[in-house]
């Protein structure tokens, strides 16, 4: 059936109205392959905000107020996926990293716990799985470091992609949550759980000060109530990357007023670290 409505299947991408990214798709006429209003679309960011605006019906649409809005429903990946990536461990640069600074002992328990991966998708690089309190797998997060530095590859382009990407999965939808939530079991209301920005310094820190619950939002904008609510009973303490402490501070007081028990700490902004530095970057 041919629609009188179609998203456009151009490469153009316009600003979405829900996350303000410039990676929203509109609805085009077929006849005319003309635009309608700025409302109607999908956001497909790599992390979809879940903005969905659809015309009513295939008939011509004038006003935002005649459409619908979608929330689209997360998609998971399957569980056996983590025991397929889970191994090749000697070819994992962020796991030769971890072996040159800890005992392996403390590394396998570190590997066991955040269910790390590796894959061949660059040589080297490892699976950050993001699995939520119900043990459901919401994404992997694949990143390439450097054995020795321990810094991520970002040269000559930013080594990030998805596991969805890899598996070529179609209209994988991507919700992400706190890495390392699947946890939370394990912990009491009465423990405290620390949150940073990267995967790999909740991996580090939980090696170094393994009575906390070390998370990680994995980009500084997570760090929002959307992903923080279902560790709400919980006492938090936030360790924002330097600069970043305005930011999260202003965060953290919106949530406390929601029934939030956060701290956010500032230690980073008391050392000459340049800006992004995070814990890692003090401690080595």
């Amino acid at each position: 059936m041919k629609y009188k409505y179609q998203l456009d299947k151009s490469s153009k991408k316009y600003v979405c109205p829900n996350c303000s990214k410039r990676t929203f798709v509109r609805f085009v006429d077929t006849a005319t392959s003309d635009y309608l209003n700025e409302r109607d679309g999908r956001c497909d960011r790599e992390a979809k905000c879940g903005y969905f605006k659809k015309p009513k019906s295939n008939q011509v649409v004038t006003a935002s107020d005649e459409c619908i809005t979608t929330q689209l429903k997360p998609s998971y990946h399957k569980n056996h996926l983590i025991k397929q990536f889970g191994c090749n461990y000697k070819n994992n640069h962020f796991v030769s990293y971890l072996l040159k600074h800890f005992a392996p002992i403390d590394v396998k328990q570190a590997i066991k716990k955040y269910f790390i991966g590796t894959t061949n998708h660059w040589e080297g690089s490892t699976v950050f799985w993001q699995i939520d309190n119900n043990i459901k797998t919401k994404a992997g997060k694949i990143m390439l470091y450097n054995c020795n530095t321990g810094k991520r590859v970002k040269k000559p382009y930013n080594h990030i992609s998805w596991m969805h990407k890899k598996l070529k999965i179609n209209d994988f939808v991507l919700q992400q949550c706190l890495f390392g939530l699947h946890n939370l079991c394990d912990y009491a209301t009465s423990d405290t759980i620390c949150i940073v920005e990267s995967e790999k310094t909740a991996v580090i820190m939980s090696i170094i000060m393994p009575s906390n619950l070390w998370l990680a939002t994995g980009s500084k904008a997570n760090f929002k109530e959307e992903l923080l609510q279902p560790i709400k009973d919980y006492k938090i303490i936030a360790y924002p990357d330097k600069s970043e402490f305005k930011n999260w501070q202003s965060k953290t007081e919106i949530l406390n007023k929601l029934g939030y028990n956060i701290i956010c700490s500032n230690v980073l902004e008391n050392f000459n670290l340049e800006d992004g530095s995070d814990l890692v970057d003090l401690l080595f």
